[in-house]
């Protein structure tokens, strides 16, 4: 009878021993599976944050360009009514000129034609220097490396 006391104390015990290791591994590997799933819906929550984020970001430049948009047609309109104001409204040739032919000029220009004894005066544009020009050829130069700097004896003289 010992014997069989001791078969099945030790069959417990493997039971018991086999049972807490059972545990212990499903605690392990279950365990990940539930910080798997609490990580996947926090990355579904941010992935869901961010693509409001973004329809929000394109719905604000859409609407901003729109604005725009009808900005620019709103001072269009507002630049055509002053330009066709002073040009019905100022009919003397000296203020016309006095307006400086902008307001008339660019009207001419949005609507496409010219008005009515009004001719566009071409100016010869010339490309902006990054220099003095010279007075005398002999004379240096604004990039020359003795320009502005006086000798000692140019000094001495002037005091």
């Amino acid at each position: 009878m010992d014997n069989i006391n001791e078969i099945w104390l030790v069959g417990s015990l493997a039971f018991l021993v086999g049972a807490l290791c059972g545990a212990l591994l499903y605690h392990i590997f279950a365990g990940s599976n539930a910080r798997n799933g609490k990580l996947t819906s926090q990355l579904d929550d941010v992935q869901r944050e961010y693509m409001e984020y973004k329809d929000k970001v394109s719905d604000h430049f859409t609407t901003t360009a729109h604005l725009i948009n009808k900005m620019t047609d709103t001072y269009k309109e507002v630049h055509e009514h002053m330009a066709n104001g002073a040009d019905s409204l100022c009919q003397n040739e000296s203020v016309h000129r006095g307006l400086g032919d902008a307001l008339l000029r660019s009207n001419s220009f949005v609507s496409g034609k010219l008005t009515k004894g009004h001719t566009v005066r071409s100016k010869t544009v010339e490309q902006p220097k990054d220099y003095a020009p010279k007075n005398k050829p002999e004379e240096k130069g604004m990039l020359s490396e003795e320009f502005g700097i006086s000798s000692r004896a140019d000094v001495v003289k002037e005091s």
